[in-house]
C-alpha cells in the first residue's frame, strides 16, 4: 500500500510542475546540443569552469541558492500565482536559502569524491557507477532524507518538538520513499548527463535540473494522509 501510494504522490507532483518541468527539460536539450555542436558555447562554458575553479564551494552555495531558492519561486510565481508575488513566496526563499546552499556545497563535495572513486572520464562504465552510487546511496540516504526532513520540519514552524518526528520509524516510507520514487525518474537520467559533462561544469548543469526537482519536491513533500 505504501509503494502504491508513494508512487501516486510521485506522479502527481511531476503532473502539478509539468509546465515548467517541460520548459526546464527543453532548456536542458537545447544546452546539451549548443554544448556538443557549438564552439562558442564551449568557450562560455569554460569561462564559466574557471569562475567555478577559482571560488571553489561558493560557487557551489550560489548557484544552489539561485536554482533551488531562487527560481523555483520564480517559477511558482509566474505558472502557479498569475505573476503575482507575496509575502509566503518571500518566506519561502529566505527558509530554503541557506539549507539549498549547504546541500549545493555538500553535493559539490560528492561529485568531487566521485572523481576520486571513479575517475573523471564520460565513458558509459563510468558514468554508469556513478550514477548507481549517486541515485541508490546518496540520494536515498543523504540528500534526499536530509531535504524531506528540513522542510518537514520548516512546514511544522520549527518547532523543537516537531523534530522528533523526522526520527520515527514511518518517516522515511511516508516523506522520504515518494520523493525517492520522483527523484528516480528526474534523477537517473539527469545525472547521466551531469556525469558527462566535465569536471568543472557539473555543478552548473546539476543546478539547472535543480530548479525542477525542487518544485517537484516540495509538491510531493507537502503534508499528505498515507492511503
Amino acid at each position: 500500500m505504501r509503494f502504491r501510494n508513494a508512487l501516486r504522490i510521485a506522479a502527481q507532483g511531476a503532473w502539478a510542475n509539468l509546465l515548467p518541468g517541460l520548459l526546464l527539460q527543453s532548456l536542458m536539450i537545447v544546452f546539451l546540443a549548443l554544448y556538443v555542436m557549438h564552439e562558442g558555447t564551449r568557450e562560455v562554458l569554460g569561462r564559466v569552469a574557471n569562475l567555478k575553479q577559482e571560488v571553489g564551494f561558493a560557487f557551489a552555495f550560489f548557484s544552489y541558492v539561485l536554482s533551488a531558492a531562487l527560481l523555483p519561486e520564480i517559477l511558482r510565481i509566474g505558472f502557479f500565482q498569475e505573476g503575482k508575488a507575496n509575502r509566503r513566496n518571500l518566506w519561502s526563499f529566505l527558509t530554503a536559502a541557506p539549507f539549498w546552499g549547504l546541500m549545493g556545497i555538500l553535493v559539490d563535495l560528492f561529485y568531487r569524491l566521485q572523481i576520486g572513486w571513479f575517475g573523471s572520464e564520460s565513458d558509459w562504465q563510468t558514468i554508469l557507477c556513478k550514477m548507481v552510487v549517486d541515485q541508490f546511496i546518496f540520494s536515498p540516504f543523504i540528500s534526499n532524507t536530509l531535504s524531506a526532513g528540513y522542510f518537514a520540519w520548516r512546514d511544522a514552524g520549527f518547532r523543537r518538538s516537531s523534530a522528533r518526528e523526522i526520527f520515527r520509524r514511518g518517516f522515511f516510507l511516508d516523506r522520504v520513499f515518494p520523493v525517492q520514487v520522483a527523484a528516480w525518474c528526474i534523477w537517473i537520467p539527469g545525472v547521466c548527463l551531469v556525469y558527462f559533462m566535465p569536471s568543472e561544469l557539473q555543478i552548473p548543469v546539476a543546478s539547472l535540473l535543480q530548479a525542477f526537482w525542487v518544485l517537484v519536491f516540495l509538491f510531493i513533500n507537502r503534508p499528505h494522509k498515507a492511503a
